[in-house]
């Protein structure tokens, strides 16, 4: 696997599919012939094999995605053979990179242009795998910093280009589960980081530099945009998953129990009315029930939480350019208070990013900010081969 950049879809039914520690999510969409899209089938599992974004257990990952996805088929009433995989994890990193060629002094077509973007593929010689390669800006002869080259006329022409790569061994990992499954083909990679963005930032944030958090099971996505693009993706080894386990080892609990707590209990700042309020915590099933204040439980979420914004902040800080805004997302990012805490940690301005609406998805699942990876997968598709290529629909 030379690279893992998104191919053309074959026709106007495809499907993504987020792989997370903790759950397992394929939507199966179909494309109108006005460029908008419904999500005609949804699979939603717990995952198992799945570690930190990564492939652990072969045969117990390969029965989850197997069987999330043939949930979405069966829904849909859809067979597909391409599917695009959402990754966190798998050791995603960028970097920058200047591409150059001579155009030979006449007005610069396409082709000029995927000539000095796809460069990149000829100097990269690392062992990870490309998923994303970017152009941020342009430059011709003495031009500079030009954000759109087609039909101007020059000689020299180059780009900066943002390069978000993946470890090799997991998404070779990945690839080999989803074709165990007869006639599917991975279709290419997208950062979590990347798709959260686009399904939660508006254009303005895209555009002033924002950066999207991504708090998962395993791990914490981080991407930044300016100036529309993607210009940094990473992540840290922690997340939703960590938190339980600290629960579950503090109040002597189940991981199923600890989960359920944090769910309806979890906070990261303790009120008046937390001090003085009990919870019930079942410790097993054949112990009786004890109550323990919920001060206690927010006195053991608070120092994972800070933990992981201060791993975020510390690659924030590496930076050159200022981030103006962040937006959390992710199933953490529904702890009461997680806003406060992120603002005071980032010392920036911080909200909660849901994903917008999406035809298709009803109930729990609408604007739910578990499905941002997802949903942003879906929007990264359609704009990047359906509503700039008519010609795709009815194929």
């Amino acid at each position: 696997m030379y690279s893992a950049v998104i191919a053309k879809p074959k026709r106007n039914v495809f499907a993504v599919l987020d792989i997370g520690t903790t759950k397992i999510i394929c939507l199966i969409v179909k494309i109108n012939d006005n460029f908008s899209y419904k999500v005609t089938g949804t699979g939603y599992k717990i995952a198992e094999g799945v570690n930190g974004g990564s492939i652990t257990n072969v045969k117990h990952a390969n029965y989850s995605i197997s069987s999330t996805i043939g949930l979405a088929e069966q829904v849909s009433e859809e067979t597909i053979d391409q599917i695009y995989v959402s990754i966190a994890g798998c050791g995603i990193s960028s970097f920058n990179v200047h591409n150059e060629i001579i155009a030979a002094n006449h007005e610069i077509s396409d082709r000029d242009i995927k000539r000095v973007v796809f460069q990149t593929f000829e100097k990269y010689i690392e062992e990870n795998v490309i998923i994303h390669n970017t152009p941020l800006k342009y430059h011709l002869d003495d031009m500079t910093d030009i954000k759109e080259v087609g039909g101007l006329y020059g000689k020299r022409l180059s780009a900066d280009v943002n390069v978000v790569t993946a470890s090799r061994p997991a998404l070779t990992n990945i690839e080999n589960c989803i074709t165990n499954n007869g006639g599917l083909n991975m279709a290419g990679c997208i950062a979590s980081a990347y798709s959260a963005g686009l399904a939660c930032l508006s254009e303005d944030e895209k555009e002033l530099g924002t950066a999207i958090v991504d708090i998962g099971g395993g791990c914490t996505a981080i991407g930044i945009f300016k100036r529309g693009k993607l210009v940094y993706a990473s992540s840290v080894p922690i997340g939703g998953v960590h938190i339980t386990r600290d629960i579950a080892y503090g109040l002597c609990t189940s991981i199923e129990r600890a989960e359920y707590i944090k769910i309806l209990y979890g906070s990261t700042i303790i009120t008046s009315i937390d001090e003085n309020e009990y919870i019930t915590v079942q410790n097993s099933e054949n112990d009786e029930p004890t109550q323990v204040f919920k001060s206690e439980l927010i006195n053991i979420i608070r120092p994972r939480v800070e933990e992981i914004l201060e791993m975020v902040r510390e690659q924030f800080q590496e930076q050159k350019d200022p981030i103006n805004k962040v937006v959390i997302t992710g199933g953490t990012s529904q702890l009461t208070s997680m806003k406060e805490i992120a603002g005071y940690i980032f010392n920036k301005q911080v909200r909660i990013g849901c994903p917008e609406s999406c035809s298709g998805l009803d109930g729990e699942y609408d604007k739910n900010p578990v499905f941002s990876a997802a949903i942003g997968s879906i929007k990264l598709i359609v704009d990047t081969f359906y509503k700039n290529n008519s010609g795709m629909l009815g194929q």
